[in-house]
């Protein structure tokens, strides 16, 4: 029997059209991983690491039947189908598409592929702010805060 989980991703592209590798990221997302069931606004940021274009993010709200290792894979086979290349690289670079698993219901994965919630995002505005605009009462399993008191 399969579980039904929900899980919140971070999608921020800047190169190309960024809306429209956007919007097929969310259908592929919607095709090959699960129902989308919330889309934040689109949020204007400036590159976070390295100078670059200006990214355009959002968060989406995902009810899947996938586990956290077929969520991960199939995640960056989207990635890789709208043009992404990964550098074996801490370097932050330029990208079309970055998808990252931000929650996965209230786990907390630490493996080699994974790690949930995603260790960066407290940091992050352009992912804390689309994140409470579609679950402002989502609690974070590690501060056991909601993302709106996260924000602040």
């Amino acid at each position: 029997m399969k579980i039904q989980r929900t899980t919140y991703l971070s999608l921020g592209s800047n190169q190309g059209n960024k809306i429209e590798i956007l919007q097929k990221a969310v259908n592929l997302v919607a095709k090959k991983i699960g129902s989308v069931l919330k889309i934040s606004a689109v949020y204007k940021t400036k590159s976070w690491g390295f100078k670059g274009e200006d990214f355009y993010n959002i968060c989406i709200k995902v009810s899947t039947f996938l586990n956290s290792d077929e969520l991960i894979t199939t995640a960056l086979e989207i990635e890789k189908s709208l043009g992404r290349t990964r550098a074996n690289s801490e370097v932050y670079v330029n990208r079309n598409i970055d998808i990252d698993i931000l929650l996965f219901e209230d786990e907390i994965i630490l493996s080699k592929e994974l790690i949930v919630p995603h260790p960066k995002m407290l940091e992050r505005n352009f992912v804390l702010i689309p994140l409470s605009e579609i679950a402002p009462n989502t609690i974070h399993p590690v501060t056991k805060k909601n993302d709106s008191k996260l924000l602040n």
